[in-house]
């Protein structure tokens, strides 16, 4: 008798799972067998969805295609004001801009190893105070123009701090150090909520991230 009351309390245990959650049959009976923590399964759902939103976002290819003006810092400590033109393979064609938001000069081609960060101009003097720059770091850095040479981190790492919501710092070739919640991951860059505006970091221009461990670390 009590064995069948335990069995029915199983199966609505499922049920309510399936419902409250949409989990399918076999990982909602895991859930209530102990062998699956609810928690960790809701966790990489959610990491799943964010990486298939996220995953080919490109700041190049929004300012491109809005035409908006960008700020970009870029290695040699150059920042730079400018509309994007075209963006290719290996290469962005990019227009200056003087003060006055017109055109300065003829289109100047950037690798793309090049850029470490960016954002919309007008959301630049926001952030200005929030960049900083390590004093044994300053000088000029080149790119790293091998995939397996650059600082190397994974998405499952990086979503814990976006899902937690926590502050990281962010350190760049040149130094540069940035401390702020992590909004989005993608395949080629990261972005951070920086004073309530988004600046979007390079992933190949990444020395170094620091922030506080995560739930599901070493589960997950």
């Amino acid at each position: 008798m009590e064995e069948s009351i335990e069995v029915l309390v199983d199966v609505y245990r499922v049920e309510r799972l399936m419902m409250r959650h949409g989990l399918d049959r076999s990982i909602a009976t895991q859930i209530v067998q102990g062998k699956l923590c609810i928690d960790g399964v809701l966790h990489r759902r959610r990491r799943k969805a964010h990486l298939r939103k996220y995953r080919n976002r490109s700041i190049l290819t929004r300012a491109m295609k809005d035409g908006r003006p960008r700020m970009f810092a870029l290695h040699g400590h150059r920042v730079v004001i400018v509309r994007v033109k075209d963006v290719r393979a290996y290469e962005v064609d990019v227009l200056h801009l003087g003060s006055d938001m017109k055109p300065v000069g003829e289109i100047e081609t950037i690798h793309k190893l090049q850029f470490k960060f960016g954002a919309y101009f007008d959301h630049a003097q926001r952030m200005h105070k929030e960049i900083s720059v390590c004093s044994e770091s300053n000088d000029s850095a080149q790119p790293i123009l091998k995939p397996q040479d650059r600082y190397a981190i994974s998405d499952r790492k990086l979503f814990g701090w976006v899902d937690a919501k926590s502050h990281i710092c962010v350190k760049t070739l040149e130094g540069e150090l940035v401390t702020a919640p992590l909004s989005w991951i993608g395949r080629w860059e990261i972005a951070l909520d920086v004073q309530g505006v988004e600046l979007v970091v390079f992933r190949h221009t990444l020395a170094n991230i620091q922030g506080y461990k995560w739930a599901f670390s070493k589960a997950d």
